[in-house]
């Protein structure tokens, strides 16, 4: 081999080895089901397109396909000064419109909450990750780790987002035509969560990963139990409501997140949490609580009248069909009736009623109000006083807590 030769191999191979590796990195699948958002955004880092997206009548629609152009490095995001857009599922966390540099940000920008909790598991750094204009035309590849869109596209995107809500996938491929839905343990494990958070019960906090949520949170697991039973002490029974629950994917882990309205001290805000594979189950690894006024107003003493006369009524038919099994499942595995505790001897109790044929003890038009133990409602008829107290079942439901009756002096 020539020395002419050689000399250009070798400028060959350096240049071949120190341009970045092209890694094939992550495939996001969406399908159009029930739990997935109402409207995401998804970024296609391999195509450098940015789509934002609407799920509607069993179908998935690009409402608008953009240019993009993402980091100069491919992969996704490890570490600080890597130059490489992060992959996963992230939300916007702001909006920025005022002192920016408009050649490098354009008029907006939206910052994502990259490192998300998984990302800090995995030991990513970096920050400043941002989905912006820019003043300037652009090409592929060409920033610091941020999505840039032209500017038009900002501010359509800015027209059709929610801060704190919208999700932000991005991945090295994108596919809107995927047909598995999410795990189906996810939506109930977070449903689950809120009925073990309702209880207070040590089993709550059975659904997390100790070990991954430490790294998570920079909190060890023994202080977020020590403060979370704090917050269990403060009251004598929470309603969680859960609106818009929406599931996604990310590379290694799911989200599910939702808005929550906690009763009745009226706590409200977006909660996030962050899914992982603990052997064969999911476990909570991560968890993002963004307190926020989520608009509207409601009537609470309204909604749990309407629920707990709803729930009566059930009760009522049941007693008048003697549907004895139906009955028992109305009442707390732990509640109590007449001084019986639990359900065994509180389906003897109903057992016996029923078949001494006495009056029906759900019928007559109750009185409901919110007290400091539960909702009461208070039933009177022929001279005697029925008090029920209702608590927080699951998926919005009540149960029976105690139900005592007493005559009217």
């Amino acid at each position: 081999m020539g020395s002419r030769t050689f000399i250009l191999l070798a400028a060959f191979l350096s240049v071949l080895f120190a341009a970045p590796a092209r890694s094939q990195g992550w495939t996001s699948s969406f399908s159009a089901h029930p739990s997935t958002p109402a409207a995401f955004m998804a970024v296609d880092m391999g195509r450098q397109r940015a789509f934002l997206v609407g799920n509607k009548n069993g179908e998935l629609k690009k409402m608008r396909d953009m240019p993009c152009t993402t980091g100069m490095r491919g992969g996704g995001k490890l570490l600080e000064g890597d130059r490489k857009t992060p992959e996963g599922v992230y939300f916007l966390e702001g909006k920025a419109t005022g002192g920016l540099d408009f050649d490098s940000f354009g008029n907006t920008a939206f910052p994502l909450n990259y490192p998300n909790p998984v990302d800090r598991i995995h030991g990513k750094t970096g920050n400043g990750i941002m989905i912006h204009g820019r003043g300037r035309s652009f090409g592929p590849r060409q920033t610091l780790g941020c999505v840039v869109l032209e500017n038009d596209d900002v501010d359509t995107l800015d027209r059709h987002v929610r801060i704190h809500a919208t999700p932000v996938v991005i991945a090295e491929s994108v596919s809107l035509t995927g047909k598995a839905g999410p795990p189906p343990e996810i939506v109930l494990g977070t449903w689950g969560w809120a009925k073990a958070r309702e209880r207070r019960e040590n089993a709550f906090f059975e659904i997390y990963d100790p070990a991954r949520f430490e790294k998570s949170s920079n909190m060890s697991f023994a202080r977020f139990r020590q403060k979370t039973l704090l917050e269990f002490a403060g009251a004598k029974w929470v309603d969680i409501r859960m609106e818009n629950l929406q599931v996604l994917q990310g590379p290694d882990y799911m989200v599910s997140v939702f808005a929550q309205r906690t009763f009745p001290h009226g706590e409200q805000g977006w909660r996030r949490l962050y899914w992982m594979r603990h052997v064969e189950l999911w476990k909570i690894v991560g968890e993002e609580w963004i307190p926020v006024n989520l608009g509207g107003s409601v009537d609470y003493a309204k909604l749990v009248g309407k629920e707990i006369r709803e729930r009566l009524r059930e009760c009522a038919e049941a007693w008048d069909k003697g549907d004895l099994k139906t009955l028992v499942r109305t009442y707390d595995r732990t509640g109590s009736r007449n001084g019986t505790l639990g359900r065994k001897a509180i389906a003897a109790s109903l057992e016996r009623d029923m078949a001494a044929k006495k009056e029906n003890p759900y019928s007559a038009e109750p009185v409901v109000r919110v007290t400091k133990n539960g909702i009461e409602a208070k039933l009177m008829a022929d001279g005697h006083s029925r008090n029920i107290l209702f608590l927080p079942g699951a998926f919005d439901s009540w149960l029976i807590a105690s139900d005592e009756a007493a005559r009217q002096p």
